[in-house]
């Protein structure tokens, strides 16, 4: 007898949101203030980070551990890949930028695609990258089709690491009131 899938577990693999709510939508500052009091029990804390963010300050890695906690998601289809790591920083930096994780998959398959493609040719590229994943410096990767960077490390186990994440033109910091916020 053939192992048929439920349309329900079928649906669970692909549509569960990475966090509640996803990552990165819909993005800005009201949404990282939502998370900070969403996630941060000291409400002095919280009162802090939300200011922090109000006036466009940047949180610090520490700052932005007391409100996000490591993500692990599924890596992007057809690619050898085993899953990806999203640290407190990057998740930080997603939320904040509106960028989510099907995009950070579209941007990992397109420079797996183009890993391949260099490989084949022997290209000067395919050793840079080769030569950045060993030492683990990260590679900076633009998905030109989406206009997003990724800077990302891989692990023994082929892991993704995703180190930090921004859209081409760059960040417009904002300056907002959480009482405009929704």
């Amino acid at each position: 007898m053939q192992y048929a899938a439920s349309p329900r577990r079928v649906a669970s693999r692909y549509m569960n949101a990475d966090l509640e709510p996803p990552l990165g939508y819909p993005g800005g500052p009201c949404h990282v203030m939502d998370r900070i009091r969403q996630n941060v029990r000291n409400t002095d804390l919280a009162d802090d980070l939300v200011d922090d963010v109000e006036v466009g300050k940047d949180l610090s890695n520490p700052e932005a551990a007391k409100v996000y906690r490591l993500d692990q998601e599924r890596a992007p289809d057809k690619t050898p890949f085993k899953r990806m790591l999203i640290g407190p920083h990057a998740q930080y930096r997603m939320d904040l930028r509106g960028i989510t994780v099907p995009e950070i998959r579209i941007a990992l398959s397109s420079f797996n695609r183009a890993f391949l493609n260099a490989k084949s040719r022997n290209d000067h590229q395919y050793n840079k990258w080769v030569d950045d994943l060993r030492r683990d410096e990260g590679v900076r990767w633009i998905d030109t089709k989406i206009g997003l960077t990724i800077i990302f490390a891989l692990k023994p186990d082929l892991s993704i690491h995703l180190i930090t994440t921004y859209w081409e033109e760059g960040d417009k910091p904002r300056l907002i009131d959480e009482s405009l916020c929704d």
